[in-house]
């Protein structure tokens, strides 16, 4: 898909094999193109497309440079993308690439991203002056989404901490059920945090160069994103060691529990000793015993056996050694 944003339109233009060159495109937009959109992306743009393996490079020198009046900038794991995408890859990352000229901006992606079509919507609001324009639009959008997906994160850290930390006794079960929400939780932020690491170089990169087209408006707004990054970042921190906390807070539930249930086997082994001992002595062959003869022998030994469950039992309730506290 080839969508173009055109000087002093409102609406984007869906490129079509039929349709003719738009006259001053400001955004051209990829999704997933195909080789004629490729090929008109690079007429119309005069740029040359980078290719997805370009753009998933790990290569610091090859997600950011300049070439001529061109910046070439990418992000290898783009985490805002649309999680109803269809073919199971809605939570999968995926790579994005951004040329910027003086006079154009194009981007590469490969999978729908709410962030692009925020700043797409924003061409309603606001006319863009310049392609430095729309790049710092688009990653205002993307830094606004990341920080919104961050608050979901933390709120639901928030659920978490209150069902792991509950009067309640948890059983292993809903202990596991709370790690495995750490875990999702988890590779949620990750993949934020890598995707914001990828928009805070690109941020630095651009701020750094600020090539004689970019106005001193654009670069203000940049200067609000990088502090607003460097925020996020901090915030990161505080939801990882969180995130850490709940998950070693769950592991000592589950080690608790089970310290409790070992307490009560050795109680529960050490009170059967004293009626094994009484039985063992009443079960020995000795020809002289007494209580062979006593009338009320059998009786007194039973009683004798439970009152020797008994009273080992009541004195580890009595110091408190049968609590599961």
């Amino acid at each position: 898909m080839l969508i173009i944003h055109e000087h002093g339109q409102s609406q984007p233009i869906r490129w079509t094999a039929d349709m003719g060159r738009p006259k001053a495109p400001i955004w051209v937009d990829l999704f997933d193109p195909s080789e004629d959109e490729k090929k008109c992306a690079a007429e119309i743009s005069g740029l040359r497309i980078p290719e997805r393996a370009d753009v998933d490079n790990l290569a610091l020198s090859s997600r950011i440079r300049t070439d001529d009046d061109a910046m070439y900038l990418s992000i290898p794991y783009f985490a805002d993308v649309d999680p109803d995408a269809p073919n199971g890859t809605g939570h999968r990352p995926s790579p994005v690439g951004i040329v910027v000229t003086g006079h154009v901006l194009m981007t590469l992606r490969f999978q729908t991203s709410p962030a692009f079509d925020l700043a797409a919507r924003s061409c309603d609001e606001q006319h863009w002056d310049s392609s430095a324009d729309v790049l710092a639009t688009l990653i205002e959008a993307i830094v606004n989404l990341a920080a919104r997906r961050m608050e979901d994160v933390s709120a639901d850290l928030k659920q978490l901490s209150d069902r792991v930390f509950t009067t309640e006794r948890l059983g292993t079960p809903a202990l596991r059920d709370c790690m495995l929400e750490v875990g999702r939780l988890e590779g949620e932020q990750a993949r934020n945090r890598s995707s914001m690491l990828g928009v805070q170089r690109i941020v630095s990169f651009v701020r750094a160069k600020q090539p004689e087209w970019m106005s001193d408006q654009v670069e203000v707004r940049l200067r609000v994103v990088d502090h607003d990054l460097r925020t996020l970042d901090e915030f990161d921190d505080q939801l990882t060691n969180k995130l850490q906390f709940l998950l070693d807070a769950s592991l000592g539930f589950i080690s608790t529990d089970q310290n409790h249930v070992m307490k009560v086997l050795t109680v529960t082994s050490v009170a059967t000793i004293p009626p094994v001992i009484l039985a063992g002595v009443w079960g020995m062959n000795f020809k002289h015993m007494p209580e062979l003869d006593w009338t009320f022998g059998y009786p007194m030994a039973i009683g004798a056996i439970l009152l020797s469950i008994l009273l080992p039992v009541l004195f580890f309730k009595w110091r408190g050694w049968l609590e599961g506290d």
